[in-house]
């Protein structure tokens, strides 16, 4: 089922390729359409019992009761073998010698009536190939292009990539789901039409040879219907698979390189002399996150920018007179309600870097818009929340080193009802910690 979610988000006008997917989902609408129309005109050509059909008109022919038979051929409407028998019967009585090109137009006429439109089949499905591979190249490109910005954090870029490619995927499986039924909807089609001409050819020639008898000198007629298709050739074009296979073969080769940005970037306390309470005009300009978080043995301790208030209030308290902010969960530590505390300050901070240039943009902007606003503008560069990529861990005296390694996945990235959002991939770490 999350295949079905990740197909559906790229039909929304935020996913990079979502053109590139409603035209694929328009063929493959006109492909089932078509596919109906064709099947519904087939069998009103054809549903009737050839056999019975012939047997009574062979009969009226042996009696030469032509009239009888054409008005039986003229009540088949536009069934295939009534109009081919029924324009051999009418000449047979004006021009006799004209039966046999009679026929032979009206067959060629039926078996272009059935075959009408079914290549259209062949070229949707070559044509949905090609349009799934043109838009995952096109996701890709954009793919790379977000890792190419400047300012993106290693750590990010491996996971931009990741779901790049995923979304960039889906439309060569949209359009290879789209190919696959056309092609199989036309060997259908064409075996029905194949079958159906077969039998009207057996009949109509039989029907020939008796209202005009080959002479000594020629040779009994064999075949009368001249089938349109005959030349055609319903291959599905392989080359687009082979195009996708040659750009993966080089993506492969280099995908070591970009495994090496899945490490995490641990950085060292900054020190704070010379910092803190003074500083220049320049940097009390800027304003800063200052993300922290303190693992207890009670629980977890946030600190940012957005509570420092409530921090100030509660200064005066000890460690061990008040609850931490998270408290253990059933003697485990709760890295569920860390990662959603993370994810609503790293909301906040979002918010306060964007606003300045959306204007339209609200404070219950959910995280994920809030992040693509980012990644679209390129606003790495603004003095608001410079920090707001990092995160300081401090643990208490004895804190497992798993413990620690939880924390940081919980503070790296977030999955919301719309994509993952990576929060906070630089992480410096201090205090004591044990195996």
């Amino acid at each position: 089922m999350v295949i079905f979610g990740e197909l559906l988000k790229c039909f929304l006008p935020s996913h990079d390729a979502f053109v590139f997917m409603w035209v694929l989902a328009t063929l493959g609408l006109s492909a089932v359409l078509l596919t109906a129309e064709r099947w519904f005109s087939i069998n009103r050509r054809t549903d009737y019992d050839a056999a019975s059909f012939f047997e009574r008109i062979k009969r009226l022919v042996d009696e030469k009761n032509f009239d009888e038979a054409y008005r039986i051929c003229a009540s088949g409407g536009r069934r295939a073998l009534p109009r081919i028998l029924g324009a051999g019967i009418r000449e047979v009585q004006i021009e006799p010698h004209l039966v046999e090109g009679a026929m032979g137009e009206e067959s060629t006429h039926m078996a272009s009536q059935m075959e009408k439109r079914l290549p259209i089949l062949v070229m949707f499905s070559n044509v949905s190939t090609l349009l799934g591979l043109l838009g995952t190249v096109f996701g890709l490109i954009m793919s790379f292009a977000a890792v190419g910005r400047p300012g993106v954090a290693a750590v990010e870029k491996s996971a931009l990539l990741a779901a790049g490619i995923s979304a960039a995927m889906n439309s060569t499986l949209v359009g290879l789901s789209i190919s696959v039924p056309c092609i199989l909807a036309y060997a259908m089609l064409r075996a029905r039409v194949d079958a159906a001409l077969v039998e009207v050819d057996r009949y109509a020639v039989a029907i020939l040879n008796l209202l005009n008898p080959p002479t000594a000198g020629q040779k009994k007629l064999n075949s009368l219907v001249r089938r349109s298709g005959d030349d055609e050739v319903a291959d599905t074009d392989v080359t687009p698979m082979l195009n996708l296979m040659v750009m993966l073969i080089p993506f492969l080769l280099t995908s070591s390189e970009f495994v090496k940005m899945g490490a995490i970037e641990l950085k060292l306390p900054e020190s704070t002399q010379g910092g803190g309470g003074g500083g220049g005009g320049e940097s009390q300009q800027e304003t800063k996150l200052e993300l922290g978080v303190v693992i207890t043995s009670k629980g977890f301790n946030v600190f940012d920018y957005f509570n420092q208030a409530e921090k100030a209030a509660q200064a005066n308290q000890t460690l061990g007179e008040k609850l931490p902010d998270i408290p253990l969960k059933n003697g485990e530590y709760d890295y569920e309600t860390l990662n959603a505390k993370l994810a609503e300050v790293k909301r906040k901070a979002l918010y306060e870097i964007v606003k300045a240039y959306y204007p339209t943009v609200t404070p219950d902007a959910s995280l994920y818009q809030l992040s693509k606003a980012y990644l679209s503008k390129n606003l790495s560069t603004s003095s608001v929340f410079a920090d707001h990529e990092a995160v300081k861990l401090v643990g208490e005296d004895k804190i497992k080193y798993q413990t620690v390694v939880a924390v940081m996945d919980a503070a790296r990235g977030t999955r919301t009802p719309d994509g993952n959002v990576t929060l906070f991939p630089n992480v410096s770490i201090a205090g004591g910690i044990i195996q």
